[in-house]
């Protein structure tokens, strides 16, 4: 993890790293509760830390991947002269859009935000704030049989 933080230049929310440890690439049972807010936030994966991602099936929800693959295009970040990344992809949504941490406001304190893959442009990503903190939006996810 400490290798992702160096590489983005940016220091993940601790509940997303002990999330990270203990579900890495994981599924979602549901994601009614997202669909709600918007109705293309169905999580087909939580992107993880992938060793040999590129000889693994699942190599394609890996965390470096999905980030190198937005910042190529520049739909990750909102100032070309940026080092570092401004959003980083938590997750992969069912129609090519992505759930991410959102540096770009609070460095601290990132929000999570769909990433509208169709409408973000070179340095003009197309978000909307999901919750505030990483935290808030897992409980978000959590039904009421389970809190």
């Amino acid at each position: 993890m400490a290798e992702i933080e160096a590489s983005f230049r940016i220091q993940l929310p601790n509940a997303y790293k002990e999330f990270l440890k203990h579900y890495n690439a994981c599924t979602v049972i549901d994601s009614t509760p997202l669909t709600i807010i918007n109705k293309r936030c169905q999580i087909e994966r939580f992107l993880g830390i992938i060793k040999n991602f590129s000889e693994h099936p699942y190599g394609v929800y890996d965390i470096g991947c999905c980030e190198t693959f937005l910042r190529e295009q520049g739909r990750n970040f909102y100032d070309e002269d940026l080092i570092g990344s401004e959003l980083i992809p938590i997750a992969k949504l069912a129609w090519g859009d992505y759930l991410c941490l959102n540096f770009h406001y609070d460095k601290n304190n990132p929000s999570v935000d769909f990433l509208d893959y169709e409408e973000s442009y070179e340095c003009d990503p197309a978000t909307s704030k999901i919750a505030e903190t990483f935290q808030e939006f897992l409980s978000m996810l959590l039904s009421k049989n389970t809190k």
